[in-house]
């Protein structure tokens, strides 16, 4: 039987427990007050749990932002991450400011690294950002001369993809594996690429990755739980498969043009390679894989469009080359890389991708203050280490700018209609401002090539995953962290055209 001096002490350790975490959440409380009336920050926002902050957002993101910032832009923290979020009013400032980091935002913000700090990354040996070089070489490989050199494997491979699909398929994984390759062949190495186990491995390890960022990861950054420990070891597998490729061309000698060699005769190192890719595709696969998947399915749900945008594109190629009795994958060779993205070229399949973009890119954006000081954004004082946040909801599906926003039409963008145009930045499925998508062209590229292959090889219908006809897509998830894949699960059914 216990003792009463058991009892009590119990007691009494529990009420000092009590008594710690009340007065750490209202010193918390207190320091955040004091910041908002001494540096003009935003006022703390009252959803929050004590210690470990606003939990809302992690299950419900646009939830929380939307009555987080419904008055004004709010602080919020989760567990030592300071933050901002700011509502549409503040949508010019968050984009236009040259000061913030995105790829640094996000590495916290995903659970990709464990401090935010600049200097502890490079002492750790990682730098997402290569020094600042890192769009200098992304802008090299983007370069029309070296897409346009490249094209005719790029061509292959996307046939290999299209022509090899089942009588059903799940766009959002074939498609998805297709993209990875020609961004794989443009941006990391044409020896990887040209290995479809070898390109598939190094799929599967990013597919991991982009997965492996969990709550817990962001709240606790420090702590080396398993979730942290089975991404060390994911990225491990990601440098061994780059590192074997690196190796076994500096063993052999050989001088290849692509962009290995490239990073290789820039004095780039392995692990300055790899991080390098990692970060690349990242911002090229995520978005872009899974919107080559959607739009398909956009189409596949309303025919009157997929009809339209069959024609333009049957007599885009016919522009090129006439002759129907080839296949249509010969008949592309002639397209050249300016040819596809030029602005009216193909007008009904950009005003497609345009919308699929508004209505599937429901997300919240990262910017982190990392100049190591104080700054002001448009009235709003950023202290240094602070993340400012800001969702793609509240311009997408705002009322405000959009009929129906949650309706896919692409006639919103129509000449005489152009809703985006209703009000100054209202659309930003390639970014805004100052943090413009830098591979948008050839993002759009390869939307644009997978779905003429596609529409052309086949007649689609939208089906779930037991095979049976849907006629509409799922309603859109505005509370994910990334844009997912519909659920439930959409496939398509293909018929081959003669």
């Amino acid at each position: 039987m216990d003792s009463p001096i058991k009892h009590a002490a119990f007691f009494f350790s529990t009420l000092l427990t009590a008594a710690i975490v009340l007065a750490f959440t209202f010193w918390k409380r207190k320091i955040l007050q004091k910041s908002a009336n001494s540096l003009s920050a935003p006022r703390p926002t009252s959803i929050a749990y004590p210690i470990l902050g606003s939990l809302q957002y992690f299950s419900r993101h646009w939830d929380f932002l939307r009555s987080a910032t419904k008055n004004g832009p709010v602080s919020y923290h989760l567990a030592s991450h300071k933050c901002i979020a700011v509502p549409v009013e503040n949508r010019q400032q968050f984009f236009s400011d040259s000061r913030t980091s995105f790829a640094l935002a996000y590495a916290v913000m995903l659970g990709a690294t464990p401090s935010m700090n600049k200097d502890f990354l490079s002492s750790m040996g990682f730098d997402i950002t290569l020094g600042g070089r890192s769009n200098k070489f992304l802008v090299a490989l983007m370069r029309k001369e070296r897409i346009n050199d490249n094209l005719p494997i790029l061509y292959s491979y996307a046939d290999q993809c299209i022509s090899g699909l089942s009588a059903q398929t799940n766009p959002f994984e074939t498609i998805y594996a297709t993209i990875f390759r020609l961004t794989v062949n443009t941006i990391a190495s044409s020896s990887i690429a040209s290995s479809p186990a070898i390109c598939a491995a190094l799929g599967e390890i990013f597919h991991e990755l982009d997965q492996s960022g969990t709550p817990f990861t962001i709240l606790f950054p420090w702590f080396m739980g398993w979730e942290r420990i089975q991404r060390f070891y994911l990225m491990k597998k990601f440098y061994n498969i780059m590192t074997a490729a690196i190796d076994e061309r500096r063993k052999e000698g050989r001088n290849e043009d692509d962009p290995m060699q490239y990073f290789i005769d820039a004095g780039l190192s392995s692990m300055e390679i790899t991080q390098f890719t990692l970060a690349a595709l990242f911002a090229g696969i995520a978005n872009t894989g899974i919107v080559a998947a959607y739009i398909l399915c956009d189409l596949a749900t309303h025919p009157e469009y997929l009809a339209q945008v069959r024609e333009e594109l049957d007599g885009f190629v016919s522009s090129f080359n006439q002759d129907e009795s080839i296949p249509l994958s010969t008949r592309i060779q002639s397209i050249t890389y300016e040819d596809w993205i030029a602005t009216g070229n193909l007008p009904i399949l950009d005003r497609c991708l345009t919308e699929t973009l508004r209505l599937r890119i429901a997300t919240p954006l990262h910017r982190l203050n990392d100049s190591g000081k104080d700054i002001e954004i448009g009235g709003i004082l950023m202290p240094r280490d602070t993340i400012m946040t800001f969702h793609t909801s509240f311009m997408h599906h705002n009322e405000d700018f959009y009929t129906e926003p949650l309706k896919w039409d692409p006639e919103r963008f129509s000449e005489g209609r152009e809703e985006d145009k209703s009000a100054p930045m209202s659309f930003c499925g390639w970014g805004l401002g100052r943090h413009q998508c830098l591979g948008q062209k050839f993002a759009k590229f390869e939307i644009f090539l997978l779905t003429a292959l596609m529409v052309s090889s086949y007649d689609m219908q939208a089906v779930n995953k037991d095979g049976l006809p849907i006629t509409e897509m799922p309603p859109v998830e505005l509370n994910n962290t990334v844009i997912s894949p519909p659920n439930p699960a959409v496939h398509l059914k293909l018929l081959a055209r003669s």
